[in-house]
């Protein structure tokens, strides 16, 4: 099975070529209005846009919630490769990769997995996830929260912690996993799991995840 993936946000770009069980992965990170160089982003993982495509199985991306530009972007370019391609367009949850790359760095069998990425100075993006033998789930809506409403889950000592949306006091936590970083890695990982369950994936459907209104919309 063989998977790209792009995750795409107002900080970094990610790429990622799954293929089996091998994976070809380069991230960057750059200023908030930098725009993705498409041709740099698949020269990093030697990835031939004149013929590689034809031999992919689906094509992934980072749906949100982040970035509304950076999402944008990304679904703008991905959505007609997958309609001419012909390949499946897998929209994945920013939040659930963060909770499947903090997995990768948990050693019980069993855990809870609370996920943030900043969305303003005074909100985040929170979604809550378990993991298990059988993967990552949610456990409930991916959501919009203040600081304060999230300083109530710190007190919590059975729960594992990762992303960049917390209060700053989550760096004194035990189990904040401040090294595990977001990237199309995870992305890749997850749509293979996806493909495998044999949905369907049109690509007219893939759409970002904003859950907070774009600031243009709101004028």
């Amino acid at each position: 099975m063989k998977i790209l993936a792009l995750d795409i946000s107002g900080t970094y770009s990610s790429i990622a070529l799954l293929s089996g069980d091998e994976v070809n992965t380069f991230t960057q990170t750059h200023e908030r209005k930098h725009r993705p160089e498409w041709g740099e982003l698949f020269s990093c993982i030697d990835f031939d846009t004149t013929k590689d495509f034809d031999s992919l199985d689906a094509l992934a991306f980072a749906q949100g919630p982040g970035s509304y530009t950076a999402l944008r972007i990304t679904a703008s370019f991905l959505k007609p490769i997958a309609v001419v391609k012909n390949l499946p367009l897998i929209p994945i949850s920013n939040l659930k990769a963060l909770a499947y790359e903090a997995a990768q760095w948990i050693d019980e069998d069993e855990a809870e997995i609370l996920v943030t990425l900043q969305a303003d100075l005074n909100e985040s993006y929170f979604g809550a996830f378990t993991k298990s033998p059988t993967g990552i789930e949610s456990m409930g809506q991916e959501s919009v929260m203040s600081f304060a409403a999230l300083d109530a889950y710190l007190s919590n000592s059975s729960s594992y912690f990762i992303g960049s949306g917390w209060p700053k006091i989550i760096d004194q936590h035990s189990q904040y996993l401040s090294l595990a970083q977001a990237g199309a890695e995870s992305v890749a990982a997850l749509a293979k799991l996806e493909l495998a369950t044999g949905k369907r994936f049109d690509p007219e459907l893939a759409n970002p995840v904003y859950l907070k209104t774009p600031e243009y919309q709101k004028k």
